[in-house]
């Protein structure tokens, strides 16, 4: 499958979603190389809901299987990573699974390391505006805007 992913001048164009999986006061993240912390996330294939790209994900990146999942936030995230400007959609969804014993041989587990982080400390997540959305209980679907970078040509 090819990701929704595209090149334009000066950055890239992404199509992403991300998973909030809560045990009790924790969520489930990964962490990169580099020290970021993010969601358990991924790139949108071309032909696939967004429904079902955050199913496949959380199975490559964790192992687990989703048993639901629901839309809670939209965000358009303006970045920039390494020296490249980024326009993302990032689709968050709510996501149960039937378990939460993590597959250390799934497809992407190696990639990053997959950890519980205690949902006190959600201000570590990236990108930041996340963590408005972990805190939010309105049971609403939001809508936020992300502008950590501005598109220089």
């Amino acid at each position: 499958m090819q990701d929704l992913t595209v090149a334009l001048t000066g950055g890239r164009l992404n199509i992403r979603v991300a998973a909030i999986i809560r045990d009790q006061d924790k969520i489930l993240v990964s962490k990169w190389p580099d020290g970021t912390i993010s969601l358990v996330s991924g790139r949108v294939a071309y032909g696939e809901t967004t429904q079902a790209a955050i199913s496949r994900e959380v199975t490559e990146e964790t192992g687990l299987t989703v048993k639901s999942a629901q839309l809670h936030a939209i965000i358009e995230n303006f970045f920039t990573h390494c020296d490249h400007f980024f326009h993302e959609f990032l689709y968050v969804y709510d996501v149960e699974t039937s378990s939460f014993e993590l597959d250390q041989t799934a497809q992407d587990f190696e990639d990053q390391e997959i950890l519980w982080l205690s949902t006190s400390e959600h201000a570590s997540l990236r990108p930041k505006v996340l963590s408005d959305v972990i805190k939010d209980k309105s049971g609403r679907i939001l809508h936020l805007v992300n502008q950590e970078a501005n598109l220089v040509l």
